[in-house]
């Protein structure tokens, strides 16, 4: 498998709580930046890709990050989510393409594209190649634990990240600034994870009340490790 180098990724978190209605439960904010998100570069020896090169008509466009896809941020505490997880298929690509899901429930993908998807997950029970056609969600039942490669039999060029974990709280991806919220979360002890591509940071400990405002020190994720 090759291996891509990109850079590390600073994780800087604030956690502001609100009382709603009599339930103590309170909303999680963090903000994501790429320290090397103005380095990006291309694999030496391969000619860039056409939007960051100059067409006489626009200027290229700069290698970004994309948190929204890229990124997935993850809270694990006392109760396992009960809720499936449900990905999207548009605009030629899998969004997010770093997947975070409970072991034992359902992964849920949906094809908003306008052409037929056959993704597939080696070493994975049931997720084998299906083909997938406009407007349809195929569902998979997610039997193991692991970090799964998924891959698409008739458009190569479309792939991501699958994690199952054995407990898992909640999991939001970050907005394309890179801020994302954890909504209503209930008071308690939490570990806070970041993941991107094959990359999982080391966990930071969280504890949840409804009585004030916790600042956690910024995390790193290291380089994403997966090839494509």
């Amino acid at each position: 498998m090759q291996r891509v180098q990109r850079g590390t990724v600073a994780v800087a978190f604030a956690t502001g709580l609100w009382l709603t209605s009599g339930v103590h439960a309170g909303d999680v904010r963090g903000s994501v930046r790429a320290s090397d998100e103005a380095k990006l570069k291309t694999i030496e020896g391969v000619r860039a890709p056409y939007w960051q090169e100059w067409n006489g008509f626009i200027d290229p466009k700069k290698p970004a990050i994309d948190y929204a896809r890229e990124v997935a941020a993850v809270l694990i505490g006392p109760a396992p989510t009960r809720d499936a997880t449900t990905v999207s298929l548009r605009d030629g690509t899998l969004s997010p393409s770093t997947i975070v899901a409970q072991h034992g429930l359902p992964l849920r993908i949906r094809n908003d594209d306008d052409f037929t998807h056959e993704l597939y997950v080696e070493g994975l029970k049931g997720f084998d190649a299906v083909e997938t056609s406009p407007g349809q969600t195929r569902t998979i039942q997610l039997e193991q634990t692991g970090v799964f490669v998924v891959r698409d039999k008739l458009a190569p060029h479309v792939h991501g990240t699958l994690h199952v974990v054995a407990k898992l709280t909640h999991v939001v991806s970050p907005s394309h600034d890179g801020t994302f919220t954890f909504k209503d979360v209930p008071p308690g002890k939490y570990q806070l994870k970041l993941y991107r591509g094959a990359t999982e940071s080391g966990a930071s400990e969280l504890e949840v009340t409804s009585s004030r405002e916790v600042t956690l020190d910024p995390m790193t994720i290291a380089a994403d490790k997966a090839g494509k």
